[in-house]
């Protein structure tokens, strides 16, 4: 319900508010979208360059074994019994059989990669073989070497060797044989080789270590060989049964061109769908061994970083305009606030409650533009008025009832009503109202004319209205002094009309002091039966109202509340608290002396205003006396405050601000004689400063005979020299006889017991007390010291 009156009652506001939203909301999810897109792009760039890295990394790891495994097969072609057991024609005698044996136990044991060695004899027709038998038979490299006659050295094959198992069922291992041979015969084969197998399970171990880098995907990572088939780097099972790598390795003989990659593009990535999924496969190509590496990365794991960017960037961007939902709704406030003042200013009644959009309004502009046209009827029925006359002749009508009502008959006494308001009638009870303006003076001087009309038009206006929401029938005339008087019935049957009258004057006096920055005092009349009694209120109300000079401004005055104001304190009983004020003065006890005048106006305060004018004079009077007596007897008279002889004083409106300016006036009378003293007291602190320092060798030197000397008593000197040499007459006169000592060590060839008397002390002991007390060691530690 709140939020729907809201709605309804500023409609202005949530316009406001949403428009500053929509604009935020444009913003954020452009700059969002913005954001996404650019980061999207980058991912993918980062995916790939992650990939690449992988690859290179692999590449070079693989390069380096097929260095290091040639340079080992080199070497082992080079060894002398290697090249004897080579080419031997002869029976192999003992030592040829070694040389196996040194293969097995210096290549085969030492580098786990290695899983046998073979030393090819042309001449025989045979292997030499580190596996198995001496005599090795090996029918699949056999058929390798038949199939590709022209063998390039040192260069990687693939193939399969069997490596157990029976001829019915032999098993199988696939290794990669590298051949180093120099000559051939006349039919194109190999004079004599060496071959090393090399486990590609090793190799295998080893790019899973590397893959370990990027365990966090679910990429695939396959090899490809110079021929474009899968080297199978796991027998179960076989990724050649793999479907969806026989279409990534489809997709890479069909997208790719291998003279292009060949050429100098050996790294690139392309896409490929398996059974409707997409992929992301990178590639690059190995030159030293023919292979080309594939990484194939599922599309949607790239994706999946990509959504949950996307709802980190929704979330940011939901919790920054909900933040931002805050913040506009204190910037809508801040925009809204003119129009809500000037709503509340021009709001009936001047009570600047919410819910002044009536049904039916568009909003608050329709309203204000109601009010104004409003205003506007009123302020032309305002000068019509004023230049008709009519305001003066209400004021000579006012005036009438308010001086004569008791010689009026009743039809004259419905006639001058029927003149101020036909709304008024005698038959119902009359309340008199006399509003005076605060800070009357400051008014006058700090207002222009057309100013000082419209403030005098608010405050006729806002009273009435404020009255009339009570039920009471009001006339407001303007006095053309500091002055409105107020003629209003009460409502038939009310008995609390004294207090509903107060309660509008309070609302009246709030709006007009936040809107207006002026205030204004209100006296209300008791309830008024008969007509004829109308002038004799009037007069008790406007006397009443000097009562503002106690209740201060801004204050509503009742004769209620004057009767329990006053009747407690009689004159007398204050003029005695005058008295005790005035004795506390000369005694320069300016706190005990502020308080005995606070406590004579806290009484004063409690006397009838005639009684209040008469002592609060008497005591300035007092007050000024008592200066010129003191001045009578000092040496130094004392300034009388200018304040106490201005007339000001007494046109102040409260009897709060003639205190305050008494205060300031008691203040600067303690102040000048503190001051005075303090200079005084200076004069004699440089005195005994004087005397110390002359007679510092006199042993009989003391406060009692600096006393005597300067014919002041020793508590006073005592207090003088704390204040003004920090210390106690005793503790300086010690402090100069000490630095005198020092001087004379210093300077001096003279004993510790000549400069005792030379500074006035008798006691060594006590002389050496002082002395370690003041510089930490004793007068010979110091002069030993000193002769160092």
């Amino acid at each position: 319900m709140k939020l729907w009156r809201v709605v309804r009652e500023k409609k202005y506001l949530l316009r406001i508010f949403l428009w500053i939203n929509c604009i935020i909301l444009l913003i954020l999810l452009s700059f969002s979208s913005l954001i996404y897109v650019n980061v999207e792009k980058n991912v993918f760039q980062s995916e790939y360059e992650g990939s690449q890295k992988l690859l290179s990394q692999m590449k070079y790891n693989i390069d380096y074994l097929d260095t290091m495994i040639s340079k080992l097969t080199f070497s082992t072609y080079g060894n002398n019994d290697v090249k004897a057991l080579m080419y031997l024609n002869d029976e192999e005698t003992y030592d040829h059989m070694n040389t196996i044996n040194k293969l097995n136990a210096t290549v085969v044991a030492n580098y786990p990669f290695v899983q046998s060695v073979y030393v090819y004899n042309n001449h025989k027709k045979l292997y030499y073989s580190t596996f198995g038998e001496l005599y090795h038979k090996d029918a699949e490299l056999d058929k390798v070497l038949a199939e590709s006659p022209h063998i390039t050295p040192l260069k990687a094959i693939v193939r399969k060797m069997q490596t157990g198992g029976s001829n019915a069922k032999p098993t199988y291992d696939t290794v990669l044989s590298y051949v180093m041979f120099e000559n051939v015969d006349e039919k194109g084969v190999m004079d004599g080789a060496i071959i090393l197998n090399v486990k590609l399970d090793w190799l295998v171990d080893n790019i899973r270590t590397i893959n370990q880098f990027d365990s966090r995907t679910q990429s695939d990572l396959y090899i490809i060989d110079n021929k474009n088939q899968f080297i199978e780097t796991d027998t179960t099972p076989l990724i050649s049964d793999k479907a969806s790598a026989v279409t990534i390795k489809q997709a890479f003989e069909t997208s790719v061109s291998q003279d292009r990659m060949h050429a100098g593009e050996p790294a690139g990535f392309y896409e490929s769908k398996v059974n409707g999924e997409k992929f992301i496969v990178s590639y690059i190509y190995l030159e030293n061994t023919g292979w080309t590496l594939l990484e194939a990365k599922p599309y949607k794991e790239v994706y999946a970083n990509l959504r949950q960017l996307l709802d980190t960037i929704l979330f940011i961007t939901g919790a920054v305009f909900v933040g931002a939902l805050l913040l506009t709704l204190s910037v809508s406030r801040g925009i809204y606030r003119p129009v809500r003042r000037l709503m509340e200013q021009t709001s009936l009644g001047g009570s600047g409650r919410d819910g002044f959009l009536k049904p039916g309004v568009k909003d608050e502009f329709s309203y204000l533009t109601e009010v104004y046209r409003k205003s506007r009827e009123q302020l032309y029925e305002y000068n019509l008025e004023k230049n008709n006359n009519t305001s003066i002749m209400k004021i000579y009508f006012l005036k009438k009832l308010m001086s004569d009502s008791y010689s009026m008959n009743a039809a004259e006494f419905e006639d001058v009503l029927r003149l101020l308001n036909d709304a008024l009638t005698k038959d119902k009870p009359f309340l008199i109202c006399v509003l005076r303006i605060d800070e009357y003076k400051k008014f006058l001087s700090h207002k222009s004319l057309a100013e000082r009309e419209l403030l005098r038009f608010a405050i006729a206006n806002v009273t009435t209205d404020a009255i009339s929401q009570m039920g009471m029938v009001a006339q407001t005339v303007d006095m053309k002094d500091d002055s409105f008087t107020i003629l209003l019935n009460t409502a038939e049957g009310q008995v609390d009309s004294v207090e509903q009258v107060e309660q509008a004057l309070r609302e009246a006096q709030n709006y007009i002091a936040k809107h207006y920055h002026i205030s204004f005092s209100a006296t209300v009349s008791n309830v008024i039966t008969e007509y004829t009694a109308i002038a004799a209120a009037y007069n008790e109300t406007l006397a009443n109202s000097s009562y503002r000079y106690v209740f201060g401004t801004k204050s509503v005055i009742t004769q209620v509340r004057i009767d329990e104001n006053t009747g407690s304190v009689d004159v007398e009983q204050v003029l005695v608290l005058v008295s005790k004020f005035t004795d506390a003065v000369p005694k320069g006890h300016a706190i005990k002396t502020e308080e005995r005048l606070r406590d004579v106006f806290a009484h004063i305060r409690k006397l009838d205003y005639g009684s209040i004018m008469l002592v609060s004079m008497q005591v300035v009077h007092h007050l000024k006396k008592t200066i010129f007596e003191m001045n009578r007897t000092s040496k130094e008279p004392i300034a009388v405050p200018p304040r106490l002889m201005s007339r000001e004083l007494y046109e102040e409106e409260t009897i709060e601000q003639f205190e305050g300016l008494l205060l300031e006036a008691v203040r600067a009378i303690h102040s000048e004689g503190e001051e005075k003293g303090i200079q005084g007291n200076q004069v004699v602190a440089d005195t005994i400063k004087e005397i110390i320092d002359s007679n510092y060798f006199d042993s009989s030197l003391s406060a009692a005979s600096i006393s005597e000397m300067m014919r002041l008593p020793a508590y006073k000197l005592s207090k003088i020299s704390k204040i003004h040499l920090g210390m106690s007459i005793p503790e300086y006169i010690n402090q100069v006889k000490l630095h005198k000592a020092v001087e004379w060590m210093e300077n001096s060839k003279l004993s510790i017991q000549e400069i005792m008397q030379r500074v006035g002390v008798e006691n060594e002991s006590y002389f050496y007390k002082l002395f370690k007390a003041k510089f930490g060691m004793t007068p010979r530690e110091y002069m030993a010291k000193r002769m160092r």
